[in-house]
């Protein structure tokens, strides 16, 4: 794909988002909800937003493949967008202000463009792969002048949680807390208000991480891989900023 065709998709994935933001917003906190084979919740709306996207995306630009959290796999697999409708369903459901919509395209197995769209609040994130990371149109970074702070964690791994805990206090950080949801807290540390994000143990499958690793990464955060995964397949690892990173990788710790 063109740089101009990666902008018009991701333009067009942009303008699906926000136009659902009013009918999402109506019934947030108050929305029925079924349970998945994995006992995940799902709602309607989950399968509205990724049905509208999809059919907008089919329209409008039929080369391109589609993959969503709810309806897996349609058309092309060379050259995809890769959907989470609502990241943070749980957060949907309970009114709770965590939850976004986002997409990342994917082309042989990486990662090029990503929209978080943050609907409570109008916010829109987006990254193209090597022209870096957007709020609404600004440029944004990851912190890069604390030297201390604060790491959310999301894992169901207690035992590998623990260690890593105990690693990380050793290295100075404070705070570990749960990770609300993928899409929120990536696009916190792309801005800089976190300092790193784990994901190690998780159910987390890629729709989860790729929109967000790689607007952080475009924002200027760092990858520490725990696994051999590769491109949108990783799914165990540290990610922040690069002074974070530097130490993780100078202990020997983890």
């Amino acid at each position: 794909m063109t740089k101009d065709q990666i902008l018009e998709s991701q333009a067009l994935v942009e303008r699906v988002f926000r136009s659902l933001r009013p009918e999402l917003l109506e019934v947030f906190g108050k929305v029925e909800f079924s349970r998945k084979d994995n006992a995940s919740p799902v709602t309607e709306w989950d399968i509205k937003v990724e049905n509208t996207l999809r059919t907008a995306l089919a329209a409008e630009m039929p080369s391109l493949g589609f993959e969503g959290e709810e309806t897996g796999v349609h058309g092309d697999r060379t050259t995809y967008w890769l959907v989470d409708p609502i990241d943070g369903t749980s957060s949907f459901i309970r009114g709770l202000h965590y939850s976004t919509n986002m997409a990342a395209l994917v082309h042989e197995g990486q990662a090029i463009a990503a929209v978080i769209y943050d609907f409570i609040h109008d916010d829109v994130y987006t990254a193209v792969k090597g022209e870096g990371a957007f709020k609404n149109g600004q440029r944004i970074t990851t912190n890069v002048t604390r030297r201390e702070g604060n790491l959310l964690a999301y894992s169901f791994s207690r035992e590998r949680f623990d260690l890593i805990r105990e690693a990380l206090a050793q290295l100075g950080t404070r705070t570990i807390l749960p990770m609300g949801a993928a899409g929120h807290t990536y696009a916190l540390l792309a801005e800089g208000k976190i300092d790193g994000a784990i994901a190690i143990g998780t159910a987390m499958g890629a729709y989860d991480n790729a929109p967000g690793v790689l607007l952080a990464e475009e924002a200027g955060a760092v990858m520490y891989q725990l696994d051999d995964a590769t491109g949108v397949e990783r799914h165990e690892f540290i990610i922040g900023t690069p002074y974070l990173i530097e130490l993780i990788e100078k202990s020997g710790l983890i």
